[in-house]
């Protein structure tokens, strides 16, 4: 019962987050509030990518470690830039990944 409330509770307060959000902004938005709600989806994006790349957990102990992930994600953001291909983008960032571990075990 007490997990259903939980699911209940977290939908409630999802809803209402954005219900009010979707009505405070009924009309137009203004340009500065436009351009910096568009900086948002990258800031996030580079929040959740950025931390796994440059730090790695040792007897649990988060510590910086410029380990095989930081040029895997390196090549696969310039291969992102360039193609605009995600399917290449993963096959490179692969195959990039598995010569690291490869030629440096």
């Amino acid at each position: 019962m007490t997990t259903w409330l939980v699911i209940l509770g977290m939908a409630l307060v999802t809803f209402a987050t954005r219900f009010i959000a979707f009505v405070a902004i009924q009309g137009d938005i203004a340009p500065w509030l436009q351009r910096w709600l568009s900086y948002v989806p990258v800031a996030v994006f580079v929040a959740l990518l950025l931390p796994p790349l440059i730090t790695r957990e040792i007897n649990s102990t988060t510590m910086l470690s410029l380990g095989p992930t930081l040029p895997v994600g390196i090549v696969g953001a310039i291969v992102a830039w360039y193609s605009r291909n995600v399917l290449l983008t993963i096959v490179v960032g692969l195959l990039t990944f598995w010569l690291i571990r490869f030629v440096a075990p």
